[in-house]
């Protein structure tokens, strides 16, 4: 075997103790720089996003409401003036009073205020509101015309109206509220035949004692009328399927005396609502006040008739905790508090103006 004339072997040596120590520590100090970065950054995630999701819940809370509280006391053309007594005595109410399930809260559109609220009886002291008028969907009256006050009204079709519904129809000289007691294809199929029977349904309808044939109308009504569904419609605050703080919207759906309560949108805290009232007679708002110092200030039953506009505050908080790091200081309604957690709260408020009670200058 031949061997190498000039072999050299060379010393290796690993690394010391020390240098695995100072390594280790300054791998430490990255590690913990890379940790500090990673939690500014969730932290700074979290706050961002509590901020994008309360603006959100907020913005679609005061959207929902406002489209609705600004058609507050709509009725169609008809004239809805309570200090016009010949202008009320044309809107008929011919809903029965004596019938089953008759509820004044829900079926007396004329004599019930069209705006009002209570205040801080709701979940965390919040308000409630409510608003009752035509729902701006409506359908326009088809031939063949009524000959007779107790005949069938025919309607463009499609349409969602079915038996039960509350309804008015309404020619800008008069109106009639009463009870769909059925609905059928009319004599062509974009027509339905609504028919308003008197004795059926609940609460019903009931006949004038002039009225000998079916149920009468106070007019035959033609081409000139509209017909629309009437809605009570309730916001207030109650706790969500979370379990968390959420806006509610509960309303009679003009189907007799059913009432459905949908949650809208959850991390909604309280509803705070302030009354711009007209206290000089001239149409438009004055003084805000809220709905126990409308109750107080001013004489039944027609204090709610000088409501203007609608001053709506809402406080709306992110779902998780611990996105503040100390309890937030909030200015909300007037008074300062501190809050007893470290969620994120934010205050949005907005007016509105109730277009069928303002006047024009």
């Amino acid at each position: 075997m031949n061997h190498p004339k000039h072999l050299h072997y060379i010393p290796q040596r690993g690394m010391s103790l020390v240098e695995v120590l100072v390594a280790m520590v300054i791998s430490l100090f990255l590690l913990a720089g890379l940790i500090q970065v990673y939690l500014a950054n969730k932290s700074s995630y979290s706050f961002t996003n509590s901020v994008l999701r309360n603006q959100e819940n907020a913005r679609y809370a005061m959207d929902k409401m406002s489209l609705e509280l600004r058609m507050a006391g709509f009725f169609g053309c008809a004239v809805f003036d309570r200090s016009d007594p010949a202008a009320m005595d044309a809107i008929v109410n011919n809903l029965n009073p004596s019938g089953p399930g008759y509820d004044p809260y829900f079926h007396d559109f004329l004599s019930r205020p069209l705006v009002e609220g209570t205040e801080n009886d709701g979940l965390n002291g919040s308000d409630s509101i409510t608003l009752r008028g035509a729902s701006p969907l409506n359908v326009s009256v088809q031939a063949p015309f009524a000959v007779s006050k107790s005949a069938n009204i025919f309607v463009t079709r499609p349409n969602e109206l079915k038996a039960g519904d509350t309804v008015m129809v309404t020619n800008c000289r008069g109106a009639d509220i009463f009870q769909v007691t059925n609905t059928t294809v009319g004599t062509n199929s974009s027509t339905t035949a609504v028919v308003h029977n008197v004795g059926t349904g609940v609460p019903g309808n009931y006949n004038p004692d002039s009225c000998k044939a079916g149920h009468c109308l106070s007019q035959a009504y033609g081409a000139d009328a509209t017909m629309f569904e009437l809605q009570s419609v309730t916001y207030s605050i109650a706790a969500g399927e979370s379990g968390e703080p959420a806006l509610w919207r509960t309303a009679f759906d003009a189907k007799s005396t059913q009432v459905a309560s949908e949650e809208l949108v959850d991390g909604i805290e309280q509803i705070q609502v302030e009354y711009g009232v007209d206290t000089t007679n001239d149409g438009h708002p004055n003084q805000y006040m809220t709905a126990d110092q409308i109750t107080a200030d001013f004489s039944a039953p027609n204090n709610w008739d000088d409501v203007m506009s609608i001053r709506l505050m809402l406080l709306a908080r992110s779902e998780r905790d611990g996105i503040v790091e100390a309890p937030q200081v909030i200015n909300y309604n007037g008074a300062v508090t501190t809050a007893n957690d470290n969620r994120l709260r934010q205050v949005f408020t907005t007016t509105i103006a109730l277009r069928n009670r303002v006047r024009d200058s």
